[in-house]
Protein backbone atom coordinates (compact mmCIF):
# COMPACT_ATOMS: atom_id res chain seq x y z
CA UNK A 1 0.00 0.00 0.00
CA UNK A 2 1.17 3.22 -0.70
CA UNK A 3 2.19 6.21 1.75
CA UNK A 4 1.01 9.59 0.02
CA UNK A 5 0.52 13.13 1.67
CA UNK A 6 -2.55 14.75 0.31
CA UNK A 7 -2.51 18.87 0.80
CA UNK A 8 -5.24 20.85 0.25
CA UNK A 9 -7.05 24.20 1.93
CA UNK A 10 -10.23 22.66 1.70
CA UNK A 11 -11.85 20.20 3.80
CA UNK A 12 -14.08 18.46 0.81
CA UNK A 13 -11.33 18.28 -1.65
CA UNK A 14 -9.37 16.41 0.85
CA UNK A 15 -11.71 14.22 2.28
CA UNK A 16 -12.60 13.29 -1.59
CA UNK A 17 -9.02 12.07 -2.47
CA UNK A 18 -8.56 10.10 0.50
CA UNK A 19 -11.97 8.12 -0.09
CA UNK A 20 -10.53 7.84 -3.52
CA UNK A 21 -7.13 6.45 -2.39
CA UNK A 22 -8.83 4.30 -0.13
CA UNK A 23 -7.44 0.58 -0.48
CA UNK A 24 -4.65 2.11 -2.32
CA UNK A 25 -2.68 4.44 -0.09
CA UNK A 26 -2.34 5.46 3.18
CA UNK A 27 -3.14 9.17 3.43
CA UNK A 28 -1.66 11.58 5.89
CA UNK A 29 -3.50 14.79 5.31
CA UNK A 30 -1.90 18.94 5.57
CA UNK A 31 -4.91 21.70 5.36
CA UNK A 32 -2.15 24.35 4.19
CA UNK A 33 1.63 24.31 3.22
CA UNK A 34 3.28 24.58 6.40
CA UNK A 35 1.93 21.58 7.61
CA UNK A 36 2.88 19.93 4.77
CA UNK A 37 6.71 21.02 5.25
CA UNK A 38 6.54 20.13 8.55
CA UNK A 39 4.95 16.17 7.20
CA UNK A 40 7.56 15.82 4.30
CA UNK A 41 10.40 16.82 6.28
CA UNK A 42 9.17 14.83 9.39
CA UNK A 43 8.93 11.50 6.73
CA UNK A 44 12.56 12.47 5.78
CA UNK A 45 14.06 12.16 8.99
CA UNK A 46 12.06 9.41 10.04
CA UNK A 47 13.21 7.50 6.96
CA UNK A 48 9.34 7.19 6.26
CA UNK A 49 9.11 9.06 3.05
CA UNK A 50 6.17 9.65 0.82
CA UNK A 51 5.56 7.62 -2.17
CA UNK A 52 3.50 10.71 -3.45
CA UNK A 53 2.32 14.13 -2.73
CA UNK A 54 -0.99 15.73 -4.03
CA UNK A 55 -0.34 19.17 -3.43
CA UNK A 56 -2.87 22.12 -4.26
CA UNK A 57 -1.65 24.94 -5.66
CA UNK A 58 -3.87 27.94 -4.15
CA UNK A 59 -3.40 27.67 -0.57
CA UNK A 60 -3.17 30.65 2.05
CA UNK A 61 0.61 31.37 3.53
CA UNK A 62 2.73 29.21 1.83
CA UNK A 63 1.17 27.90 -1.53
CA UNK A 64 2.15 24.58 -3.74
CA UNK A 65 4.57 25.93 -5.80
CA UNK A 66 6.60 27.45 -2.86
CA UNK A 67 6.31 24.05 -1.21
CA UNK A 68 7.24 22.31 -4.14
CA UNK A 69 10.33 24.30 -4.37
CA UNK A 70 11.19 23.80 -0.79
CA UNK A 71 10.75 20.02 -1.46
CA UNK A 72 13.28 20.15 -4.31
CA UNK A 73 15.66 21.61 -3.30
CA UNK A 74 15.77 19.56 0.15
CA UNK A 75 15.73 16.34 -2.51
CA UNK A 76 19.04 18.43 -4.10
CA UNK A 77 20.88 19.37 -0.99
CA UNK A 78 20.54 15.60 0.11
CA UNK A 79 21.79 14.07 -3.29
CA UNK A 80 18.41 12.99 -4.75
CA UNK A 81 18.30 13.23 -8.90
CA UNK A 82 15.52 14.64 -10.15
CA UNK A 83 14.03 11.27 -11.28
CA UNK A 84 14.16 9.37 -7.87
CA UNK A 85 12.58 12.68 -6.46
CA UNK A 86 8.80 11.98 -4.73
CA UNK A 87 6.15 12.55 -7.19
CA UNK A 88 4.34 15.42 -7.00
CA UNK A 89 1.34 15.39 -8.44
CA UNK A 90 -0.51 19.64 -8.63
CA UNK A 91 -3.95 19.93 -7.61
CA UNK A 92 -5.35 22.96 -9.59
CA UNK A 93 -8.43 24.57 -11.24
CA UNK A 94 -6.26 26.28 -13.40
CA UNK A 95 -3.74 25.15 -15.94
CA UNK A 96 -1.44 28.29 -16.08
CA UNK A 97 -0.87 27.61 -12.15
CA UNK A 98 0.31 24.15 -12.93
CA UNK A 99 3.06 25.06 -15.43
CA UNK A 100 3.99 27.86 -13.09
CA UNK A 101 4.99 24.10 -11.34
CA UNK A 102 6.01 22.57 -14.19
CA UNK A 103 8.99 24.28 -14.28
CA UNK A 104 10.05 23.85 -10.51
CA UNK A 105 9.55 19.92 -10.90
CA UNK A 106 6.38 19.25 -10.09
CA UNK A 107 5.56 15.34 -11.59
CA UNK A 108 1.51 15.83 -13.39
CA UNK A 109 -1.30 17.23 -12.47
CA UNK A 110 -4.62 16.50 -11.21
CA UNK A 111 -7.80 19.23 -12.76
CA UNK A 112 -10.83 20.28 -10.33
CA UNK A 113 -13.06 19.27 -9.81
CA UNK A 114 -11.64 16.22 -8.71
CA UNK A 115 -12.36 13.04 -11.01
CA UNK A 116 -11.41 9.93 -8.94
CA UNK A 117 -10.48 7.47 -12.12
CA UNK A 118 -8.58 10.25 -13.49
CA UNK A 119 -6.69 10.40 -9.93
CA UNK A 120 -6.11 6.81 -9.57
CA UNK A 121 -4.82 6.60 -12.82
CA UNK A 122 -2.11 8.91 -12.74
CA UNK A 123 -1.32 8.08 -9.34
CA UNK A 124 -0.79 4.27 -10.49
CA UNK A 125 0.70 5.09 -13.89
CA UNK A 126 3.61 7.34 -11.86
CA UNK A 127 3.57 4.66 -9.23
CA UNK A 128 3.68 1.33 -10.75
CA UNK A 129 6.13 2.66 -13.22
CA UNK A 130 8.87 3.85 -10.34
Amino acid sequence: MWRILVVDDNKNNCELLVSTLDGLANCDVSENGEQALEAYHGSVKSNTPYDAILLDIAMPGIDGVDVLKEIRSKEEADGVSEIDGIPVFMVTAHKKPFMDAFNVGCDDYILKPIEPDKVIGKIKERLDNK
